[in-house]
């Protein structure tokens, strides 16, 4: 297989072509040769690489503020789109049946694949190169960055908030529909706010922010 798009996309050709195979080799392919102990190295290298560029960055901040930053950046909705960005999907191998499992149940194959990629980089051109290609896909979310933003997931915000009025903690009634997408409700004095999504955090996410505008916009009135 051609790697040519991507490595264009990365701006970084690979030494050893067997490594971008063996990140894209996913399990259910190959229970020997495949990519978890590179996802497990990716994964350590995206965090040290963010963590690195934050403590530069946000030299005044305090570790909380930073280990929130962090996650925010490195979460699982944002690696799958790094993913879908660089068309990882074209280059994984999986198992027949594998390649039949919904669009949710996949996306953590792209996730591992997208962290394997990185340990491949890492390992064929260390740690400079794995540096440079990583700011560069993170680009435009480092320069949106700023101290004064809320790092908290909505989901976590909305319990909070739920603490703060001595509400029940929010029930999330999520379900698979059709075309692979995810419906949650949850119920509210009374209403019930509904929301969809790609996947089923994404769903609960979604009706999270739906469920904290009409509470802050009732609080405004």
């Amino acid at each position: 297989m051609s790697y040519k798009d991507l490595q264009t996309q990365l701006s970084y050709n690979f030494k050893d072509k067997e490594l971008l195979e063996l990140a894209f080799t996913h399990k259910s392919y190959s229970n020997s040769q495949n990519n978890e102990r590179l996802e497990f190295l990716g994964d350590s290298i995206l965090n040290s690489v963010i963590s690195k560029y934050l403590f530069d960055r946000f030299d005044n901040e305090k570790e909380g503020l930073l280990t929130r930053m962090r996650a925010f950046l490195v979460k699982a909705e944002t690696l799958i789109t790094k993913a879908e960005e660089l068309s990882l999907d074209k280059y994984i191998k999986l198992s027949k049946g594998t390649a039949n499992l919904s669009k949710e149940r996949k996306n953590s194959i792209l996730e591992d694949a997208f962290e394997a990629l990185i340990g491949a980089i890492f390992i064929d051109g260390g740690w400079d190169i794995a540096n440079e290609v990583i700011l560069s896909i993170f680009n435009t979310d480092l320069k949106s960055l700023s101290s004064e933003m809320n790092f908290k997931d909505a989901k976590t915000e909305l319990q909070e908030l739920f603490q703060s009025m001595k509400y029940e903690l929010p029930k999330y009634n999520t379900k698979e529909i059709e075309g692979g997408e995810f419906t949650c409700l949850v119920s509210y004095n009374g209403l019930t706010f509904e929301a969809k999504g790609n996947s089923k955090r994404a769903a609960e996410t979604n009706v999270a922010i739906k469920l904290l505008s009409q509470i802050k916009n009732t609080s405004n009135e």
